[in-house]
């Protein structure tokens, strides 16, 4: 399949499965004449970093983890699980301190409208 068809398949743009090859993402395509030749398991793999993205990993993440693939010759499963958890416990730290700041502006609306409820609004 050419670059159009896997875009369309993904959702990812041209660009950015331009960008997933030039960062070692996804393997180096065969070519027909000037013609990128994807295969079926690139529609997973770019399926896959774009999920990984918006989840928050950067591909800088993602390519760490391709590095060590091409290393060792098998999917470091081990490294992802890890990262993944490094993802969950900054979102669970995120949620905790949103829920702070939510308890925050809680208190302020009920502090204005204690001392502000009924009173006229002046500019001073």
């Amino acid at each position: 399949m050419l670059i159009g068809e896997l875009a369309a398949l993904t959702g990812a743009t041209r660009k950015a499965i331009r960008l997933y090859e030039a960062q070692g993402l996804l393997p180096v395509p065969q070519r027909r004449g000037n013609y990128r030749v994807y295969q079926p398991m690139d529609v997973h793999l770019v399926s896959m970093i774009r999920r990984a993205q918006t989840v928050g990993f950067s591909l800088a993440e993602l390519k760490e983890l391709a590095v060590l693939k091409a290393a060792s010759g098998s999917f470091p499963l081990a490294v992802a699980q890890r990262l993944i958890r490094q993802k969950q416990r900054h979102f669970q730290q995120e949620v905790q301190r949103l829920q702070a700041l939510q308890q925050q502006l809680t208190q302020l609306e009920t502090e204005l409208a204690l001392n502000y409820g009924d009173a006229p609004v002046t500019c001073t």
